[in-house]
């Protein structure tokens, strides 16, 4: 079992690796400055938000609300035969890795306290406290790998509009 949640997949296209990075290109807005918008930009006008450096890209979805668990794209793309191949790996951004992490070590530090507590005072009932405890670890991995996995399937549809990937 992972820590984190996380897919890699590889699409395989028919169009060229120019013609692959220009559609990518094309779906990413031209300025990309750090501003306040309090109208957000149409996410069908652009799907998606990031950069290119050479082949390799990475990105987000461009969403017109607020996802924590929203897959951060990263990938590259490589010269076929009969066309490109894309490497896309999906995870969590950074910042959301280390808060799940800081409310997982919490979660379990009161669930050892708790039945510790249990232990020492020779009381059963005192490790009922630790339910609370591993209902919220409960909590934090359905919520996370449900919501990562409901992104990456529109991450996934989306990529295949892009780079022309038949299912």
């Amino acid at each position: 079992m992972e820590l984190f949640p996380s897919q890699s997949f590889v699409l395989h296209s028919d169009i060229s690796a120019n013609e692959a990075l220009n559609n990518l290109s094309s779906a990413l807005p031209k300025d990309q400055k750090l501003t306040l918008r309090f109208i957000p930009r149409n996410p069908d006008e652009i799907p998606f938000k990031g950069y290119i450096y050479g082949s390799k890209f990475n990105i987000k979805r461009n969403l017109l609300y607020r996802n924590s668990f929203q897959a951060d794209i990263s990938g590259e793309i490589f010269v076929e035969d009969s066309g490109c191949k894309i490497d896309v790996e999906l995870d969590l951004m950074p910042l959301v890795k280390g808060f799940l992490m800081l409310w997982c070590l919490f979660a379990a530090f009161f669930c050892l306290i708790f039945l510790f507590g249990a232990i020492k005072k020779h009381n059963p009932n005192l490790a009922f406290g630790s339910l609370i405890s591993l209902g919220m670890l409960g909590f934090c991995y359905l919520i996370t790998s449900l919501g990562f996995k409901s992104d990456c399937e529109a991450c996934r549809k989306s990529l295949n509009a892009i780079f022309k990937v038949e299912p």
